[in-house]
């Protein structure tokens, strides 16, 4: 670009007003530049939408109003695609109250893919979550009146809870504890109701944790007994509660995962949350009032335990967290050097990790499965959040990232399966777009800001893949856990998705993503057969997610290989919202993942798995754009068909 008079002399200009050369012959107030009209492409829809926009400026203008007009509402550059104007409900087993679900829900989102798969053919119904342990049953066992175990296995239970608890979640000073429990045994009979509920909470966490699966007794999960004997013995909240209240309160809401009892998860630490504001938890005590430096810590660390619960359990079921970040004025954990510190604590930098990536969570929620009206597009919003994930990979301490050919703590690799799973869940929205997109247009290009967020997301899910592989085949992930089965499930929903779309990178090809579904779903089964009840319930709905692969608009893009043996999941559990799955269901075995041959805990990691989804070249771009070249008109709306619904079928939610 060049002013006129260097344009007449055919000189280069500076591009400035004025320019140097203006400036330098005294002439500046004279130098000008040509208005030009450049030509910019941009949709039909978009102008249609500013014409629109105008003329209710006009209207409103006309009529003297002073309030301004409100934005088109279905707008769908600044819509999450999965979400509809109105929530999602469903009836349950005629109950006149419909269960909701937040579409950031994992089996919610199983079963929008299947719809997806299956095409309009046939309606797909969600499987709703029915494999838990009833109010009943705990009833029936409290009613048993189990007996204190004795002393030397009431201390291998309490370390073992302990011991797995950490380093992420502080439930109890350690060493304290085990004191404490001498003490009771020496001093029997305990009169205390709350103490002996927070050492019995103990009690099943550490037999949980430590007692193998018994296939004789598939719904009876270890530890339940001393669990239900621990709720009766709080029924009344208490008017002041205590340290060791609160403590009782998030040990038992940990167990009910267990228990695959994810709302009573969420109710009681919810619980937990607001007794921890009435004693003041999510503020710094002054030094004065306790000056002893491991209480002090401990009401901190106890504070980010529940912070971190609420966060991320409010994720996984799509809730509203519970406390506002505004309200919250308590510093981070920290290493003190005192004599005991190593007896009631571990390292402060797992916490921190756990804590900064839970605050990332929550604008996931908050920004992506949201119906709030948003000025930013959807994909703003989305490199915002990749920007606050890559800074938080970034700041990682050393000894918490994979390494290569060393070690890996279990630790260090449940950060890494927390932080994929993140990526997932603010990504996956796009990708399940574009699967619907290509069903409609299969010759469809995707754009290449679509085409980076799709790898990021993919191979976040294979590494997510790659890690829980190892740690089957080491032998490290809990029968009855939660985290392993959860971290496979939400992977194998995604290699699904990868295995139907064009590009994905990496090396992998199709037919290797989806054997590695079949590995996830062998994972997911044999833990259920053990006696999981959250992994029984999450590999229902991807097994009916491989069949709805095999037998759906997108079959013929199946690998043959993969084609036979095959899952066999009866046709009237596809439309079933409530029908078990079928006992003569036998799973074949599946070829391993073949990324990694060496368990991540004991050799380390692959250079390439290593890596994380925002190492890549095209995602470091996106995330490198000005927010302004994201705005509108959004990509998500290039895609050709972007202005179908692409959620299929009926609002069917339910955790």
């Amino acid at each position: 670009v060049s002013c006129q008079r260097c344009h007449a002399q055919k000189v280069k200009c500076s591009g400035q007003r004025p320019c140097s050369r203006c400036q330098l012959a005294r002439c500046g107030d004279a130098c000008s530049y040509v208005a030009r009209d450049r030509k910019v492409r941009v949709d039909e829809s978009y102008l249609e939408q500013l014409i629109k926009d105008s003329e209710e400026l006009r209207r409103y203008r006309r009529l003297g109003s002073t309030n301004p007009p409100h934005p088109d509402k279905s707008d769908s550059n600044t819509r999450n695609p999965l979400l509809e104007d109105q929530a999602w409900f469903q009836p349950y087993d005629g109950d006149p109250l419909p269960v909701f679900v937040s579409e950031a829900a994992c089996t919610g989102f199983a079963t929008r893919l299947c719809q997806c798969l299956h095409g309009d053919s046939a309606p797909v119904s969600h499987i709703p979550r029915t494999r838990y342990i009833a109010e009943s049953t705990l009833t029936q066992i409290a009613h048993a009146g189990i007996q204190w175990p004795s002393l030397i296995r009431a201390r291998l239970l309490v370390k073992t809870a302990l011991d797995h608890a950490n380093p992420f979640f502080h439930l109890a000073l350690r060493q304290a504890s085990l004191n404490h429990l001498q003490t009771l045994y020496e001093q029997r009979p305990v009169t205390d109701p709350v103490l002996i509920c927070k050492y019995f909470a103990l009690f099943a966490l550490g037999e949980v944790y430590s007692t193998p699966n018994d296939r004789s007794k598939p719904d009876v999960v270890p530890g339940m007994d001393y669990y239900a004997r621990a709720m009766s013995l709080i029924p009344v909240l208490p008017e002041r509660p205590t340290i060791v209240h609160i403590e009782a309160l998030l040990i038992l809401a940990l167990f009910s995962q267990f228990l695959n009892r994810w709302h009573s998860a969420y109710l009681m630490v919810g619980n937990a949350l607001r007794f921890a504001l009435l004693v003041g938890l999510n503020h710094n005590v002054p030094d004065s009032q306790c000056p002893d430096p491991t209480a002090r810590e401990h009401r901190l660390r106890l504070w980010w335990t529940i912070y971190i619960f609420d966060r991320f359990w409010g994720l996984k079921l799509g809730l509203p967290v519970q406390v506002s970040d505004d309200d919250i004025h308590v510093g981070l954990p920290m290493d003190l050097d005192t004599p005991t510190y190593t007896e009631d604590f571990v390292a402060s930098s797992y916490q921190i990790a756990f804590i900064k990536l839970a605050q990332i969570s929550t604008r996931i929620m908050r920004t992506i499965y949201s119906r709030t009206q948003f000025t930013e597009t959807f994909l703003q919003r989305e490199q915002r959040l990749l920007i606050e994930l890559r800074e938080w990979m970034q700041s990682l301490p050393e000894p918490l990232r994979l390494q290569i050919n060393q070690p890996n703590s279990k630790g260090t690799i449940l950060i890494h399966l927390q932080f994929n799973y993140c990526v997932i869940l603010a990504i996956r929205p796009i990708l399940l777009k574009i699967l619907d997109n290509l069903a409609l247009n299969p010759q469809t290009t995707i754009p290449p800001t679509l085409a980076a967020l799709k790898d990021a997301c993919i191979h976040s899910a294979r590494h997510t893949l790659v890690l829980c592989a190892d740690e089957w085949t080491n032998g490290s992930s809990a029968t009855y856990g939660y985290a392993f089965a959860q971290y496979s499930f939400t992977a194998a929903l995604i290699l699904v998705i990868a295995g139907l779309l064009p590009d994905n990178g990496g090396g992998t090809t199709a037919a290797e993503d989806l054997a590695s579904v079949e590995t996830a779903t062998e994972m997911l089964s044999s833990t259920a057969a053990n006696g999981s009840l959250v992994a029984d319930d999450l590999s229902r709905h991807l097994i009916r997610a491989q069949h709805c692969l095999r037998t759906g608009r997108f079959a013929s893009q199946v690998p043959s290989t993969l084609l036979a043996p095959h899952v066999p999941f009866p046709p009237s559990q596809i439309n079933d919202s409530y029908g078990p799955p079928s006992g003569e269901m036998q799973l074949p075995s599946y070829p391993p993942i073949g990324v990694s041959t060496t368990s991540g805990r004991e050799a380390g990691v692959s250079c390439g798995i290593a890596e994380t989804a925002l190492d890549e070249a095209r995602i470091q771009d996106f995330v490198a754009q000005p927010a302004e070249a994201l705005g509108l008109p959004d990509p998500l709306d290039m895609v050709p068909g972007a202005e179908l619904d692409m959620w299929l079928g009926l609002p069917l939610w339910n955790p």
